[in-house]
């Protein structure tokens, strides 16, 4: 009978980041050995003609990988427009994204021939400076020729593998549960339409002991004002009564495609609006909801079954927190917005 078990093989992506011209040989050995080690070597010799900045390539290719090695030999490199390399810049990047660093300094530097050594005293600088920064936060391997540095390589993303695993690129052989995965995803489409389902009928059944509809709460923030007669440019509070049923008139809309807490933190500020000013008092526009107020109206309305976490799919750096109205809070907004015939 054959088999109907799966094999599969993990490859990991690792970005090479150096200066390019004066470690070309070195770059070439380092990117055989991770080949050798079934990686997937990524570097600047990857990057193509695009339409994105330099910067917005390199960045999205770095957060595909799975572990970042660094070579500083004796160039500083290509200054970015923030005033650092791009090694140095990309390096910064993988450090906030949580990837593991693999760094390799030149053992010797003063022995680095003057052509690919750094010739602008203030790149010297910033290369030193570079270098001492990621020898104190990293353990850092000294190299003094392309074939030692290739094996060092290799060896210590050996060991790194083994210790800090990382997911990634899985190659399957063909005989990928692709039912298994529809049936994954039926289920998932099930299990909504029963949430669904069941938030259509959450104002038969929510707690009579919630406030709701024309109950009063009152929301706090702070705007920016400018105060004539000598009081200059100041922040002060902001505070109204409004109705849930208010609250839920303004932000409702929307909810229908799904929106962010920000957007929602946005829509809530202009209540300040209702809030008169003295007649010395400017309002420069500059208004935001207190965190407290914020939180409580998204719990009043999660509690009431109007309001759930958004669902649809987004980019993997897309960190925002998203919101949707549910079928019960869609057929609420409806009755305070959808226009009648007269009498």
């Amino acid at each position: 009978m054959p088999s109907t078990s799966m094999s599969y093989s993990v490859r990991h992506q690792v970005f090479v980041s150096s200066t390019f011209t004066d470690l070309i040989e070195e770059r070439t050995e380092v990117i055989q050995a991770l080949w050798e080690l079934d990686c997937i070597p990524t570097g600047m010799e990857a990057f193509v003609a695009s339409n994105e900045s330099q910067w917005e390539v390199i960045r999205k290719v770095i957060d595909e990988c799975d572990y970042y090695v660094l070579i500083i030999g004796g160039r500083y490199g290509s200054i970015t427009e923030d005033g650092v390399s791009y090694t140095e810049k990309e390096y910064r990047y993988a450090k906030k994204i949580g990837l593991p660093v693999l760094a390799f300094v030149h053992g010797t530097p003063e022995t680095i021939p003057v052509g690919k050594a750094e010739k602008v005293e203030a790149n010297r600088l910033k290369l030193e400076a570079f270098r001492s920064e990621v020898m104190a936060e990293y353990p850092v391997r000294s190299w003094s020729s392309a074939s030692e540095l290739g094996g060092l390589v290799s060896r210590s993303l050996v060991r790194e593998i083994k210790v800090n695993a990382r997911p990634g690129w899985i190659r399957n052989d063909g005989s990928s549960p692709i039912a298994l995965l529809e049936r994954i995803n039926e289920l998932t489409e099930d299990n909504r339409a029963l949430r669904d389902q069941l938030a259509v009928h959450v104002d038969t059944v929510s707690d009579p002991t919630l406030e709701s509809g024309k109950d009063k709460i009152e929301i706090h923030g702070i705007r920016d004002v400018y105060i004539s007669g000598g009081g200059g440019y100041q922040k002060v509070d902001w505070n109204i009564l409004v109705s849930w049923d208010q609250i839920f008139r303004d932000i409702g809309p929307a909810l229908i495609n799904e929106t962010t807490d920000d957007n929602l933190k946005r829509i809530l500020s202009h209540f300040a609006d209702w809030d008169e000013l003295p007649d010395n008092y400017t309002d420069r526009g500059n208004s935001h909801i207190l965190v407290d107020s914020f939180n409580e109206i998204l719990i009043q309305f999660r509690a009431l079954g109007l309001i759930d976490q958004g669902v649809k799919k987004r980019g993997v750096n897309d960190k925002g927190s998203y919101w949707r109205i549910t079928p019960a809070g869609d057929r609420h907004l409806i009755g305070l917005l959808a226009r009648r015939k007269a009498e």
